[in-house]
């Protein structure tokens, strides 16, 4: 079997806390606490869970933009945090990022030409009118004319402007790429056009894509996998149909029950979690959702369950699974 494109192992990231700047930690922030997981070449992981859990934390550590505190990740094989300046360099081409909000990762002194045509310039020497040209075609390929070239970002619409930031990420010819929210600032008419466009780019260059949504009609849509988070931890792992036909574990169904659908009958018969999350600093004993969770045993508050299989590569970590 080939190597998978992506393997994620046992990642930990816990931050300090220190009551002054050159104080010994007081206590650490345990936003990734022991992460694991593959993806192959051409897979979408659709990376689930509340605000805080830890899944923008995870990606940039898996982009290294952070450094762990423990784990591995290896792309291609080889560990990304082994690699010296030289190579982290050249891996750098193939590990892009779109962003949540277009308007506020875009320059907006800059003309689009060097937006979309910054990373060509740091990983080359393009003449003005070499740059200009193959800006043309990035932003042909999103379904943009090419005399935006000219163009500043104020001129385009959000759902334009994420677009441009879409042609940016690739600019290199990346295989992997993170798509942090990435319809949540733009109109649904926008947002469908959006998705259409990273299928279509990833169904022609072979991507493989990490999207980060709060919107679970967004991660049904584009994912092969979900993997849902839940205070550093990963709770639930699984093909997209398994993980939204059988959700396992209680976060991830309570998650998919706060979703409205065409029979819902006011905000009122939603149905929702309590609002009292704890703490990544303190998390609870055991595992860290009894404290939330309405199907919750004894044995929940005094031992941490582990992800079981369940059949179908989905996994699921309840001790309700593991009896």
């Amino acid at each position: 079997m080939s190597t998978p494109l992506l393997q994620v192992k046992d990642i930990k990231k816990h931050f300090p806390l220190r009551g002054d700047f050159l104080a010994k930690p007081t206590a650490w922030v345990k936003a990734v606490d022991g992460i694991s997981f593959e993806l192959e070449k051409g897979e979408v992981l659709g990376l689930v869970g509340e605000s805080g859990c830890g899944k923008t934390t995870l990606v940039n550590v898996l982009l290294r933009l952070e450094e762990p505190t423990a784990g591995e990740v290896c792309f291609e094989g080889k560990n990304i945090f082994a690699l010296n300046q030289k190579e982290l360099r050249k891996l750098r081409e193939h590990l892009q990022i779109v962003f949540q909000d277009p308007f506020w990762s875009l320059n907006p002194r800059l003309l689009i030409r060097d937006i979309v045509g910054e990373p060509l310039k740091v990983h080359g020497n393009p003449s003005t009118e070499e740059l200009a040209e193959k800006v043309a075609e990035l932003l042909e390929m999103v379904g943009l004319p090419r005399d935006g070239v000219y163009k500043y970002p104020h001129e385009f619409s959000g759902g334009q402007r994420q677009r441009i930031a879409i042609a940016r990420s690739l600019a290199l010819r990346p295989k992997f790429i993170v798509l942090d929210e990435p319809t949540s600032s733009i109109d649904v008419l926008s947002q469908a056009q959006i998705l259409d466009i990273l299928k279509d780019i990833k169904d022609q260059f072979g991507l493989t894509y990490i999207l980060i949504s709060h919107d679970l009609s967004v991660v049904n849509y584009m994912s092969d996998k979900i993997a849902v988070m839940y205070l550093g931890k990963l709770v639930e792992y699984g093909s997209a149909d398994e993980v939204f036909n059988n959700p396992a574990h209680p976060y991830t169904r309570a998650l998919f029950a706060a979703i409205p659908d065409i029979e819902t009958e006011g905000v009122d018969s939603l149905v929702t979690l309590d609002e009292n999350v704890p703490s990544a600093i303190n998390p609870p004993a055991g595992c860290r959702f009894h404290t939330r969770c309405p199907e919750a045993t004894p044995i929940c508050q005094s031992k941490e369950p582990v992800l079981k299989n369940l059949g179908n590569q989905h996994l699921a970590a309840c001790h309700k699974n593991n009896n």
